[in-house]
C-alpha cells in the first residue's frame, strides 16, 4: 500500500510539473504568434546574411535605411528585413525602427526646405533652378525639373542608392556619410 502512495504522490507532481511547463506553451506559441506578425509588417524577407549577429535579441540597421536585422533564435543568423515603403530604419535620439522619413530627428533635408523648393517648382525666375536636382524626405527619391515653367517629376533612384543634393544619387555609405546620418544605425 505505501509503495501505491509513493507512486499516486509521483504522479501528482508529475502533473504539477506539466500543468506548469504547460502553461508556459501557450505563452510560447503567443510569442511566436507575435514574431511572425512584426516579421510580416516588416515585410520582411527570408534571406539571411553570411554576417554575424551584432544583437541577440535586438535588432540592428544596414547602412541602406531601407533594411534592418535581427538574430534568428534557432541558428543565431542575422536575418535581413525590409521596412515598408515610405519608411527607414533608425536607431537614435529615442527611436528605434521603421520610421516615416518625415519623422526622422535627423539625416534628411528639413521639411520647410522641401516644401520651399517644391513650392518654387520649375520657374526659372527663381533661385531654384541652380539647386536642381533636389532632395524629398524620402532618401530614395528627388524631384527634378524637365523644363521650365512645367511640374516637377519625383524620381527615384537606383536600387542600393540614396539621394545626396551635392552628389545626386550615390550608394548608402556616401549618403550616410553626406548625410551626417553614420551614427544612426
Amino acid at each position: 500500500m505505501k509503495l501505491f502512495m509513493r507512486n499516486e504522490r509521483n504522479f501528482e507532481k508529475r502533473v504539477k510539473l506539466h500543468l506548469r511547463h504547460g502553461a508556459m506553451m501557450p505563452m510560447m506559441m503567443m510569442l511566436m504568434i507575435m514574431m511572425l506578425m512584426l516579421l510580416r509588417i516588416a515585410d520582411a524577407s527570408v534571406a539571411a546574411t553570411n554576417a554575424t549577429c551584432k544583437h541577440a535579441t535586438n535588432m540592428w540597421g544596414d547602412p541602406n535605411p531601407n533594411i534592418f536585422y535581427v538574430c534568428s533564435v534557432a541558428d543565431q543568423m542575422p536575418l535581413q528585413l525590409h521596412c515598408p515603403q515610405g519608411r527607414g530604419y533608425f536607431n537614435g535620439h529615442g527611436h528605434l525602427g521603421c520610421l516615416p522619413y518625415d519623422q526622422w530627428p535627423a539625416c534628411r533635408p528639413t521639411m520647410e526646405l522641401v516644401a520651399a523648393q517644391l513650392a518654387a517648382g520649375c520657374n526659372s525666375s527663381e533661385s531654384n533652378a541652380k539647386d536642381q536636382p533636389w532632395a524629398t524626405l524620402d532618401p530614395n527619391q528627388f524631384y527634378m525639373c524637365p523644363g521650365v515653367n512645367s511640374a516637377p517629376l519625383l524620381l527615384s533612384c537606383a536600387p542600393g542608392k540614396g539621394f545626396v543634393q551635392t552628389v545626386g544619387c550615390a550608394d548608402w555609405s556616401l549618403w550616410r556619410r553626406q548625410m551626417q546620418c553614420e551614427a544612426y544605425y
